[in-house]
Order: C-alpha cells, then structure tokens, then sequence
C-alpha cells in the first residue's frame, strides 16, 4: 500500500474507543499545507507506534493513499484512503517523491 509522507502536529482529543485523535499534516505539490483530523487507528496499524497526549510533536506520520495518476514532472494525483481532509477534499496532487510504494 503506497503512502504519502506526512507530520502528526498535534494531539486534538482523548477518544474513549480509539486512543485519541490527532491532526496530521502534508504539503501538496504546490506547497500548500493540507491537514487531516482523525483518530489514532487511522494513521497508525501498531499500538506500539501511536503516539500519546505527551509525544514529543511535530512525529513522522505516513498517510494511506491510492495513486490515481502520474503526471508530467514530479507530479502524482492521489486519494486519501480512510479519510479526508478538514476540508473535506480526498484527492490531491502531490510531489511523487514525498510517495513511499
């Protein structure tokens, strides 16, 4: 499953069924900041890697993504998988190099 590189920024909530929820962020081709807002599971498949209220932020955070298409230059149009941005966008253009397959 490819991901895109992202940065866990900070700790949003304490979740009674997830852990908790964190804000993570990622730049687009363009370098525009884009952030996401969802609960621990989402982001992280081991317990052991989540962070915690008092991690030390900003920590490295993959992102799920499918890659739709590539395009000229270091260009790739992608989906989130399992979430969206707090602007409720799912597809992006991003620098392929930031796409770990």
């Amino acid at each position: 499953m490819p991901t895109l590189r992202g940065t866990a920024v900070r700790w949003v909530e304490d979740d009674c069924t997830a852990g908790g929820v964190i804000e993570v962020q990622f730049a687009d081709a363009d370098g525009v900041v884009h952030s996401v807002i969802d609960k621990l599971p989402i982001f992280f498949t081991s317990r052991d890697d989540e962070p915690s209220r008092s991690s030390p932020y900003p920590i490295p955070c993959p992102l799920e993504i499918a890659i739709v298409e590539h395009l000229e230059g270091d260009r790739t149009a992608i989906d989130l998988r399992w979430m969206e941005s707090i602007t409720d966008q799912v597809r992006f253009v991003v620098r392929t190099a930031d796409i770990e397959t």
